[in-house]
């Protein structure tokens, strides 16, 4: 019988852990090779993208957690330094901050306030959709940029007018309130 249960919690943690971002989804930038990708606009670092931006103490901590983060290799359900996929990447972030969140982007696009494009601001939740499903997320830093776990880059900051993103673009959440 005990034997049983730690094979049923083996099973539960990984199925739990592989369940964060969909590795089929490409988040690439200009450096990539392919003709549909060149459109898009190269990384910027967080400084740039958060230029003019006025931040409380926990919205630094969170940028300043984040920009540590910064060239982490992805890898689906990864959560560490050492390889990260998009929810792992948010949910480290988030606890540094000392703010729980749920481990995969669909559990946390049902986490916290709804807000509008027009109403975005540092330290929101930014997701994407992949047909009908929650399939991608990253953090607002304004300037319509956003820092992410990009599967062909690893971490790394894009725009949100990037036309992958524009296009397939969910909706933002408020965790910081």
């Amino acid at each position: 019988m005990k034997k049983n249960f730690y094979i049923f919690l083996i099973v539960a943690v990984f199925a739990v852990l592989i369940s964060g971002c969909q590795p089929s989804l490409r988040f690439v930038t200009r450096n990539s090779t392919s003709q549909k990708e060149t459109t898009e606009k190269p990384s910027l670092t967080i400084e740039e993208a958060i230029k003019g931006e006025k931040l409380t103490p926990l919205k630094n901590t969170i940028l300043s957690e984040a920009e540590k983060w910064l060239g982490t290799p992805y890898c689906y359900g990864g959560s560490s330094h050492d390889c990260t996929d998009c929810s792992g990447f948010v949910l480290n972030i988030f606890l540094a901050a000392g703010i729980k969140l749920p481990r995969t982007a669909e559990q946390q696009f049902f986490y916290g306030k709804d807000i509008n494009d027009s109403d975005k601001d540092t330290g929101d939740l930014v997701f994407f959709r992949d047909k009908s499903r929650i399939s991608h997320v990253g953090i607002y830093l304004g300037n319509n940029e956003f820092i992410h776990a990009s599967t062909s880059n690893g971490v790394v900051v894009q725009s949100i007018d990037d036309d992958y993103y524009k296009n397939h673009y969910a909706g933002t959440r408020r965790i910081i309130q």
